[in-house]
């Protein structure tokens, strides 16, 4: 039967054409120069969520400017009413700048930010990756590991989170 046997290769791999085409259809190219700006999906606190923003780059090859905003792994308490702690020094990480995919997907790993106060550092190594659902939409996932100059370390759980333009 080689003719069922080379039918049955022919739609395996017109399957897999389609699957491929259909994972890249769900990216698309972000608009070129504009801002985005969104949070992660988890509860925030005081009723405020962590940010997370960009600005993608003339070309829209790149992402400039990538931050997002932690209270970090180790924990913490104690939180004043209507206090917005992500704006806070030391809990925005900087990211920077991230290439674009030809087919709008995103991804960076190993970015580390530095931060020091009186004396102690924490050191943040980030890895995040994403897409851009429309021209003006994009989402992704975060994880980050920290470690204080005490010896200290911890690592976060995968956040997601939305941005738009």
């Amino acid at each position: 039967m080689p003719g069922t046997r080379n039918r049955a290769v022919v739609a395996a791999l017109a399957c897999a054409a389609l699957l491929a085409g259909a994972a890249s259809a769900l990216a698309a190219h972000p608009k070129k120069g504009a801002h985005f700006s969104g949070s992660f999906s988890f509860t925030g606190i005081n009723g405020f969520k962590a940010p997370v923003s960009f600005t993608v780059s003339k070309d829209g090859k790149k992402l400039t400017g990538l931050q997002y905003s932690t209270l970090g792994c180790f924990g913490s308490g104690g939180f004043q009413k209507g206090v917005d702690y992500y704006t806070k020094a030391g809990n925005i990480i900087k990211v920077g700048t991230v290439k674009v995919s030809a087919s709008g997907h995103f991804s960076a790993s190993g970015v580390v930010f530095k931060f020091t106060v009186s004396g102690f550092t924490t050191t943040t190594t980030t890895k995040v990756s994403g897409s851009f659902t429309s021209a003006k939409a994009a989402s992704g996932t975060l994880t980050f590991a920290q470690k204080l100059s005490s010896g200290a370390s911890c690592n976060s759980s995968v956040l997601s989170f939305k941005a738009k333009a």
